[in-house]
Parts: C-alpha cells; sequence; structure tokens
C-alpha cells in the first residue's frame, strides 16, 4: 500500500489521542491524523455512574467522528507495529504511515498470562467489570444480588487506570444497598499495600471502608477465576484461599499493548508500558516519539483529570524540540474522584510523590467528601469532556 505521511501521528483515539490531536492543531500543526480502530468513543470515568444506576451508558459514548478534532484524519485501522527508525507505523491493514512526530497513547489490555480466563469469567452472569465494558451489568448485579450475598471486589496492582476508579463501583453498590435496606458481605481485595497508595487519602478511604463493614484484604491478589462455582482463588500475605461469591466486579491485571514491547519502545519499563522521561513525557530513547495516559510510564497514578496537564506538556515540548528550545516538566499530577456515598465525592488531588495538591481554598479540608464534587464529577466533568478537552481546550 502507498503510505500516508502526516506531520505527526497519533496512535490511540481515547482521551489521551484525540486531547492531543485537537491540541497540536490549535498549536498550528496542520497535518494530524490519529490510528483508532473504534467507531464508537466512551467516556469512561462515567462508566462508574453507569455499574452504580446514575447514568446510562448512551450517555458516556459518541461515533469517534463525531469527536474526532476538526482537521484531524481519522484512520480508523489499529497499530501493530513502529518503525522508529523509519518514522513508520504499521497497520492491521497493511496500511503504512510515516510521520515526523509520533504521539502514543494506546492504553492497557488485561494482562492474560498474569490472569488466565478473564473472558471466560465475564461472560458468565455473575461477574461483571465497569473496567471491560461491562458497566451495565454491574448495575443489574448490584440490583439484583440477594440479601445476605457476597459481593467481591478487586483492585490489581499497577498499572491500572486511575486507581481511585476501581473503588467507585464498591462505594456506589453499598450506596444502593443501604437505601433499599439489603444486607450484603462485601470483600475488597487489594493486591497493594493501601488502597490508592496516598496515605492521608488511604486513611480516610479507610475508615469509610470500616463504616460499611466491608472486608478489606491487602496486598492480595487474584490468581484463579472459577467462574463454573462462582469462586475465585486469591493469594496473600497468608497463602491461597478461595472466596466464594455471588457477584464479582473484576478489575483485572493489566500490561501495555504488545506491540509496544516488540516495536522496541517499552526499554525497561515494567508491564511493557512506553518508556518515556515521566517529566518531559518524551521517550527515552527516540527524541520524535512522545506518550501519555495509561499506557504510558508517567510515574503516577493514571486519570483523565492528569491527562489535561500531561497532554499540554506534551504538545508544548513537542513543539520547543522542534525549535531546539528547554522542555517544560509534568510534575505528575492526578485525581482521584471517589464518591463514599451516593452523592458525596472526595476529589483528591495529587502529584506523584503522594503529596496533595488541592485547587480548592487551602483553608478547606482537601479530602473532605462533598455533594458539590460529586456533582462535579458526574456533570460537569462529563459536559467538559464533550465540548472542551477533546476540542484541544485543556
Amino acid at each position: 500500500m502507498t503510505p500516508y505521511m502526516y506531520d505527526v501521528v497519533v496512535i490511540g483515539g481515547g482521551n489521551a489521542g484525540l486531547s492531543a490531536a485537537a491540541r497540536c492543531r490549535k498549536k498550528g500543526i496542520d497535518s494530524v491524523a490519529v490510528i483508532e480502530p473504534q467507531s464508537v468513543h466512551t467516556y469512561r470515568p462515567l462508566l462508574s455512574y453507569v455499574g452504580g444506576g446514575q447514568a446510562r451508558l448512551p450517555s458516556a459514548q459518541r461515533g469517534q467522528a463525531q469527536v474526532t478534532p476538526r482537521g484531524v484524519t481519522w484512520l480508523q485501522d489499529s497499530a501493530v507495529s513502529v518503525d522508529a527508525a523509519s518514522n513508520t507505523v504499521t497497520c492491521a491493514s497493511g496500511m503504512t504511515v510515516t510521520y515526523r512526530d509520533l504521539i502514543v497513547g494506546p492504553g492497557l489490555v488485561p494482562d492474560h498470562d498474569a490472569l488466565p480466563g478473564i473472558d471466560a469469567a465475564l461472560a458468565t452472569e455473575s461477574v461483571a467489570s465497569n473496567y471491560l465494558d461491562e458497566a451495565t451489568r454491574t448495575w443489574y448485579l448490584t440490583r439484583t444480588v440477594r440479601d445476605g450475598g457476597h459481593a467481591v471486589f478487586t483492585v490489581p496492582r499497577p498499572p491500572v487506570s486511575c486507581t481511585g476508579t476501581t473503588v467507585k463501583p464498591l462505594f456506589l453498590a453499598a450506596a444502593h444497598w443501604a437505601s433499599i435496606g439489603r444486607s450484603v458481605r462485601t470483600t475488597l481485595v487489594v493486591d497493594r499495600e493501601g488502597i490508592v497508595g496516598v496515605p492521608d487519602l488511604d486513611v480516610r478511604l479507610e475508615s469509610a471502608l470500616r463504616e460499611l463493614g466491608v472486608t478489606v484484604l491487602r496486598r492480595t491478589a487474584v490468581t484463579a477465576l472459577h467462574p463454573d462455582r462462582k469462586a475465585i482463588q486469591v493469594t496473600g500475605p497468608g497463602g491461597a484461599e478461595t472466596l466464594d461469591y455471588d457477584m464479582l466486579h473484576l478489575v483485572p491485571p493489566y500490561r501495555g499493548r504488545a506491540w509496544v514491547t516488540e516495536s522496541g519502545l517499552a526499554g525497561d519499563a515494567p508491564h511493557g508500558l512506553v518508556d518515556i522521561d515521566a517529566r518531559t513525557l518524551q521517550h527515552r530513547r527516540y527524541a520524535n516519539i512522545w506518550a501519555a495516559g495509561d499506557g504510558a510510564a508517567i510515574d503516577t497514578d493514571p486519570s483523565g483529570g492528569g491527562l489535561r496537564k500531561q497532554v499540554a506538556t506534551l504538545v508544548d515540548n513537542l513543539l520547543a524540540a522542534r525549535r531546539g528550545d528547554e522542555l517544560g516538566e509534568y510534575d505528575g499530577y492526578t485525581v482521584a474522584p471517589i464518591p463514599v456515598d451516593a452523592h458525596r465525592l472526595i476529589a483528591a488531588e495529587f502529584d506523584r510523590t503522594g503529596t496533595i495538591t488541592s485547587s480548592i481554598p487551602s483553608f478547606l479540608d482537601p479530602l473532605k467528601p462533598r455533594r458539590l464534587a460529586w456533582a462535579g464529577d458526574r456533570y460537569g466533568l462529563p459536559f467538559s469532556y464533550w465540548h472542551l478537552l477533546l476540542k484541544g481546550h485543556l
């Protein structure tokens, strides 16, 4: 096939890719293309509210053509390899695309080697996952789990997209059960020391979980799935044990896409993440390759809120590198929006050191659950996403 040529090529048409493409256009780059196979674009943070019965799935989705920024070419295809030496991306169709600069935003994929049988488990009626496009089933199971039943929720080891989002399903489900007077025994399986990894935030979350009577298994991984008998095997400090469930919300372990490693873009970064300088977002080996989002080694907890600053830094640095100017730095800012009941939410903002960096006035408690924060996360941020972020207004 004849190669297509663009000034900037973006792999991945999610939040990172589209906002970066739009930012490039706003900064005066005329020739920009996005490689993305999906025809439907999903605002993934809203899926937690779909799973909690507070939103409907269509409100979280738009056609990919509809959200592709004006002036950006959408190539509906999948990247399968990058040849950094020749500045070329090869796609599943056989199409090749050349670039001057490449922005990589491929996201993550479930790590089937670390946890076999993910798809088979998800095909059963008692397993759901907002992370695996089954938020409507999460809400169905939340509504129908029996009184006295056992619900299990999981938080995997890094990397994962927004660790705070992994516990949203539990808190929203608990709020629903409380509202209808249903008693459901609940277990949270956490494959790390802390829930999010920010000490002050974890203290607040642990207190909320204790009030709900949730059993928390720390440093415990899901190591086997037995959906035929509604059970999982978990392995923690005390060894392996089996947990039966009536409802399982599974967030599996994740890794980067295979082609990232096969193309030599992962370097020594763990789990196949794009090997970038976490401060400049420039690839450590290839100066004209950049990355942001879940699939990049950004050295902080990924989130949509963090992407705003990542993308601004990335595009500004791409242009600075072309001019030969000094590159700016991304400080690792991110946010974990966690509702602790139906209509109150902790909007925890922090940097890569775990230091709270709140944008609210300093005299206010930055980790206090607030109704206004819930409204912003449920209604304000989706509006900003569709009408501002995807158009390059960061």
